[in-house]
């Protein structure tokens, strides 16, 4: 991914015309973000005053350059002046393409604070290790903890089970909680559920934290960068929490994310001002699953962004969350196999946790819809009366509803794949190869009672697609190693079943 550098001083001078009304537009008028016509015009705002004359040619350039050899742009904003931190810079709107540029990972925009520190060792070893923390005090506005807890579960639950990504919930909330968590690490990421505020007169932000009463504790951003900053394996903080990234106007380390970073955290996501539960929650659950994708961090931050544009018509909070970083390149680790990757004989696959013993018979060879097995030493084979779908129903469960919200997830990231290599490809093949994709979602996707996913159409678009594009295969097998496609691919039936395991059982690296 390209950098598009710009002259700070020059930049600085152009938009301060423009500053006092930005200003007055973002701090005392908040309807201004109200609807999609009013930020695209502030969007707009932003963009013909940052991107203006030598640098808007250097900025069309590079993306012509990018685009052409399947890169990215990466905007780093450089942000010395404190009162223009407090600006949405997120919401550039690019009117000649009618679009907003941090919607798309190609054009990801960052805070980035260029500080005089060392390089972060980037090797980490699997499992990737969350500290999930809660802060949900008594006399504080009751947040929906339990939804977000889930959502976020749910995003991790295949990279857990294959050993990838380790999620621990703090069981208490008090900075004590926290300290001593810290101590039992490593950790590689804080995710923070709570509150923040902005404190003018003490000139930074605070996070709310429980005393041992379970009421409010406020805990400074200086006091939270004591707290991580000596753990040296943590990479990333997530503080969903409203005003996390807000400092205070006469400083630009004074907010939450940014005094983090100055800490040594290589990257902090922040949140610019409040935001709703559904749209952090939506955020949340998008980010994670393409971060663990291995996508740079600034193009997962991305990926989320679209996410509530789509999940959310017509809102604006993709907005709202902001990325800090002082990785140059967006990568803030490189994550190695350890002895529990899915590849491991201790973490078999789905298909082989298939139990070896039916009906009280053991199973020998599949045929067609029945188990054939012997009965006894010697015996002749027998056919038992349970099919390899009732078989997978013991193992894994019958599908349900929740299934196609995790299909749909492992379907994103194919799709990723299938986008990094479409100049490789071709587009010709590229088209060809999402209509396989799309017959082989429409089946996936069939987890109602009325609803029988077609074994051939999975097997006949599945091969057909990992031979002409085979450089998607680790995605395709993280797709079907999911035991929510387990589920429908046992419904199909055994073709579906004895497909999966021929194409995937232990030829595909799990690991993305």
């Amino acid at each position: 991914m390209m950098h598009l550098p710009f002259d700070q001083t020059t930049q600085e001078q152009r938009l301060e015309p423009l500053k006092q009304t930005l200003l007055s537009a973002t701090s005392e008028d908040e309807a201004i973000l109200s609807t999609q016509e009013d930020v695209q015009h502030l969007g707009s705002q932003l963009f013909e005053g940052l991107i203006h004359g030598d640098v808007r040619s250097v900025y069309d350039l590079s993306r012509q350059a990018t685009m052409a050899n399947d890169q990215g742009l990466r905007i780093k904003l450089r942000i010395n002046a404190p009162e223009l931190a407090s600006i949405p810079w997120e919401f550039l709107y690019d009117p000649r393409q009618r679009e907003f540029v941090a919607l798309s990972r190609y054009t990801p925009i960052v805070r980035y604070l260029e500080l005089p520190l060392p390089d972060p060792e980037l090797a980490v070893t699997a499992p990737v290790r969350i500290l999930g923390v809660v802060a949900n005090p008594a006399d504080a506005v009751p947040l929906d903890v339990d939804r977000e807890k889930a959502r976020l579960e749910h995003a991790l639950s295949q990279l857990q089970e294959t050993g990838l990504v380790e999620l621990v919930w703090l069981a208490g909330q008090t900075w004590r909680d926290v300290q001593a968590a810290m101590s039992g690490g490593p950790w590689h990421i804080l995710h923070f559920v709570g509150h923040a505020t902005a404190d003018d007169k003490a000139g930074e932000s605070f996070l709310l934290l429980a005393d041992d009463h379970g009421d409010s504790a406020p805990l400074s951003a200086t006091q939270l960068g004591r707290l991580l900053g000596d753990h040296r394996t943590l990479r990333l903080a997530v503080l969903n929490a409203c005003e996390s990234a807000q400092g205070h106007e006469g400083n630009i380390f004074s907010s939450m994310a940014s005094i983090l970073v100055k800490r040594g955290l290589p990257a902090v996501l922040a949140m610019l001002s409040e935001i709703s539960d559904e749209a952090a929650i939506e955020f949340t659950t998008s980010f994670y699953s393409a971060l663990v994708a291995n996508l740079p961090i600034d193009a997962a931050v991305s990926e989320a962004r679209k996410a509530i544009s789509l999940a959310q018509d017509g809102s604006m909070e993709w907005g709202i969350p902001v990325l800090f970083m002082r990785a140059p390149d967006g990568v803030i680790w490189k994550v190695e196999k350890g002895e529990t990757d899915m590849g491991s004989e201790s973490e078999p696959y789905w298909w082989d946790k298939l139990p070896e013993t039916i009906g009280g018979f053991q199973a020998g060879d599949i045929d067609g819809d029945v188990i054939i097995a012997s009965v006894g030493a010697g015996a002749q084979n027998v056919a038992i009366g349970k099919n390899i779908t009732q078989a997978v129903y013991e193992t894994l469960g019958e599908p349900t509803p929740d299934d196609r919200h995790i299909i749909r997830d492992e379907l994103a990231q194919v799709r990723a794949a299938l986008a990094e290599v479409g100049s490789e490809i071709g587009a010709s093949a590229a088209k060809m190869a999402e209509g396989m994709l799309a017959q082989i979602e429409n089946e996936l996707l069939k987890t109602g009672e009325d609803e029988a996913p077609n074994a051939a159409v999975i097997t006949q678009m599945g091969d057909l697609l990992l031979d002409s594009v085979p450089q998607i295969t680790n995605a395709m097998a993280n797709l079907f190693a999911t035991p929510a496609a387990g589920r429908v691919v046992g419904e199909a039936g055994e073709t579906a079943v004895t497909w999966v395991q021929r194409r995937f059982s232990g030829g595909a690296e799990m690991m993305r």
